[in-house]
């Protein structure tokens, strides 16, 4: 065989290997990652509309690499069935409460006990300096937080109007399926009844429970207010909602994917806060519009009292890490 054969032979094979190699998952050819995204609210909710903008600020700083699908209105299950698929990793993330993804971080409950928070803006200074506190304790779960969403303040719709403490007496009230929420209605006077998120409407709507509780966004879009037509505006508690991903599929993630999940994280939580905002004032005046009665109550501080004994007692029942947490949210000026 003459050098020129020898030499166009080579020539051949390497084109044949770089061929294969485009054809190999993860080299040349930049693979498509899909992660599938669960969430309980309504398409029109500013917590499903920040959802979608996490999903396409991911798209955007990926160019297309990272595709996430988001499912909202529950289409995954409720909020607990979701937290147990993304920590089994059936699901990849979830944007989840304490009735989802609390029941395997407990320490975060302190962090939505009421009347600890004065606004949104306060709220968000406390996410700002505890964010590391909070994605080291969901890691023990396997998850990483990649942003909060936020919630609030939570009010009350009722079949009647609370006016003051003594109005809460024996009222049939649904709450989340959490302890937090039922210590709280109990301190409070009411009879909790724990209720799943998907089937609260018709709860109210048959009479199982008198009234609901959840900030305007919430009681809007669920159209609670329908079949409890007074939203008496006790703004009992603002809280969080955690953006979390399963471990295991962000470190299937490259360094720069990984990246950009966590800069959309932050970036959906600030679109999603401003939403807020703008939702809590229209959903209340929208609702007004539809024949609902907002019921401003003079004076807070009654209720607040009722719970202090109820906060204190909650957060040691957690333990050290929990009254800690507490501690430091409530130290954030």
């Amino acid at each position: 065989m003459t050098t020129r054969r020898v030499l166009r032979c080579a020539d051949l094979a390497l084109l044949g290997i770089a061929f294969l190699a485009l054809l190999s998952p993860g080299v040349g050819v930049a693979q498509t990652v899909t992660l599938k995204f669960g969430d309980i609210y309504a398409e029109n909710h500013s917590n499903s509309k920040g959802d979608f903008k996490f999903a396409e600020l991911v798209s955007q700083k990926t160019k297309g690499q990272v595709k996430i699908d988001v499912f909202v209105d529950s289409k995954l299950g409720n909020e607990r069935e979701m937290a147990e698929s993304v920590v089994a990793g059936s699901i990849d993330i979830v944007a989840s409460g304490l009735s989802g993804i609390g029941r395997f971080i407990q320490p975060i409950h302190t962090l939505e006990l009421p009347y600890i928070y004065r606004d949104l803006e306060h709220m968000n200074r406390v996410a700002e300096a505890l964010a590391p506190d909070v994605d080291k304790i969901l890691r023990r779960s396997g998850l990483r937080n990649l942003g909060f969403f936020y919630l609030g303040p939570r009010s009350i719709a009722g079949k009647r109007p609370i006016r003051s403490l003594e109005d809460m007496k024996g009222l049939r009230l649904r709450v989340p399926e959490t302890p937090l929420y039922v210590g709280m209605a109990r301190a409070l006077g009411a009879t909790p009844t724990p209720v799943a998120f998907p089937e609260a409407y018709t709860s109210l709507q048959t009479g199982v429970v008198e009234a609901a509780e959840g900030g305007p966004d919430t009681l809007w879009s669920t159209k609670w207010y329908e079949p409890a037509k007074n939203i008496s505006l006790t703004e009992h508690i603002w809280h969080f909602r955690y953006l979390a991903i399963n471990e295991k599929s962000f470190q299937k993630l490259s360094s720069a994917q990984q990246q950009a999940l966590q800069e959309a994280g932050k970036e959906a939580s600030v679109y999603q806060l401003g939403l807020l905002k703008e939702f809590n004032k229209e959903s209340l005046d929208k609702m007004r519009a539809a024949g609902a009665t907002i019921v401003t109550i003079a004076d807070t501080r009654p209720f607040a009292k009722a719970l202090e004994k109820f906060n204190r007692e909650y957060a040691e029942k957690l333990g050290p890490e929990a009254v800690a947490l507490l501690e430091k949210a409530m130290s954030v000026k």
